[in-house]
């Protein structure tokens, strides 16, 4: 598929649900914008597909990849789709997240947490530094705040010691600012025109796989869904804007004012 008549391709991660799908629906509003949904099940992304198309009543520039991130194998074959189907590829935003109350492992036998916030998104980085490289581009990573709360304790990145939700939540997001600045240097070094920033979206309150409420913010315990299409219109309005051309390596607010990061 070519998507060369248009300024931008976007690819969301864990835009099935909450800010994702809201930022989804933003962005394909506007012409200029082609939008690739991703979601954990073709289910998922085909109905968030559909309800795109009739919120905005045009489903044209909106395609999807799906794929589960708690399966390794899976994140290289989304890699693999994209770069096949949708090599103008130049905006990731991995903004896909979990937060369980329990520990979990995939069946990559790592935690869930650490493996779907942290981990696939790395992978599928770099598995789309090719397509990406191929234009000038944007990675989009969402921080949190909370990554300043927690040291890393390497001797058990697992959680298998000690799981707290919010502390290996916030671990994991720790763990994306590093990948965003490694990764940012990498691209200077190489002289490619890739941007990599981390975007701070605030508090926000998402379904789970169950369809109940989780808190992916420890800061607050209730947001309306206004709080979350402001933030999606933040997060749409700095992707479609001038700010992220011209910068990389820095944590950003909604507004693109560069934050003080803990790293």
């Amino acid at each position: 598929m070519t998507t060369s008549v248009y300024k931008r391709t976007i690819l969301i991660t864990g835009a099935t649900d909450g800010i994702g799908k809201q930022t989804a629906l933003d962005l394909a509003a506007h012409p200029d914008n082609f939008v690739i949904i991703h979601g954990r099940t073709e289910e998922k992304c085909i109905a968030t597909k559909e309800w795109i198309g009739k919120e905005n009543g045009n489903g044209t520039n909106i395609d999807y990849v799906a794929g589960d991130f708690a399966v390794l194998k899976e994140v290289a074959i989304i890699a693999e789709e994209v770069e096949r189907r949708f090599p103008e590829l130049n905006v990731l935003l991995c903004n896909a997240g979990v937060l369980y109350p329990r520990r979990l492992e995939t069946k990559d036998g790592m935690e869930s947490t650490f493996q779907v916030n942290y981990l696939a998104h790395y992978l599928l980085c770099n598995l789309l530094l090719p397509v990406l490289s191929h234009n000038r581009s944007n990675v989009i990573v969402v921080g949190s705040v909370l990554h300043t709360w927690p040291s890393l304790d390497w001797a058990d990145v697992m959680a298998e010691k000690e799981y707290e939700k919010y502390l290996q939540y916030s671990r994991s997001k720790l763990m994306c600012h590093l990948m965003a600045f490694a990764l940012h240097r990498r691209m200077n070094i190489a002289r490619q025109h890739v941007n990599v920033n981390i975007i701070e979206l605030g508090k926000e309150k998402e379904p789970n796989n169950n369809g109940k409420l989780r808190t992916t913010s420890a800061l607050s315990s209730s947001m309306s869904t206004l709080s979350i299409c402001r933030q999606a219109g933040n997060l749409a309005q700095l992707i479609e804007g001038p700010c992220l051309e011209k910068i990389s390596g820095k944590y950003l607010d909604p507004s693109g004012k560069q934050m003080r990061s803990a790293i």
